[in-house]
């Protein structure tokens, strides 16, 4: 019995730690629109705000946030963005965001409620998501 419950609990946890957003499928899957606010106690670089609407881009950042792995440990951490995705269904999913300028550092997104939890950002993807940002904001 101590063996099954073990179990459950380690099912569970393993659950709960694969909870960021599934972005597979079509399209209607995809959020309507995903909006970085800069913040303003971040100041180690210029930032803008941006907002994505193209299907092409939130595919890609979804895509990105998909592949993120999760982070152990406690999170020190300052956040450049306040990132918004927001649903098809209008609700708003929120995030930390910091990507910087560097293109050999993954980025670092952290859920918005549970600021314990984060994830790293590939290289390749966060490279991505910085030529992104850089087109809008140019």
């Amino acid at each position: 019995m101590k063996k099954a419950a073990i179990l459950l609990c380690l099912f569970a946890v393993f659950l709960a730690s694969c909870t960021h957003t599934n972005t597979s499928g079509s399209d209607e899957n995809l959020p309507s629109l995903i909006t970085l606010t800069c913040n303003p106690d971040y100041t180690y670089e210029p930032c803008q705000d941006v907002q994505f609407d193209e299907h092409d881009e939130i595919r890609m950042i979804m895509g990105a946030i998909e592949n993120a792995e999760l982070i152990p440990g406690n999170l020190n951490y300052g956040a450049q963005y306040k990132m918004s995705i927001t649903n098809t269904d209008d609700s708003v999913t929120k995030y930390d965001f910091s990507i910087g300028t560097d293109p050999e550092m993954n980025a670092l997104l952290v859920d918005g409620i549970d600021t314990t939890t984060g994830y790293s950002i590939p290289l390749e993807d966060a490279n991505q998501i910085r030529s992104l940002i850089e087109r809008r904001t140019n």
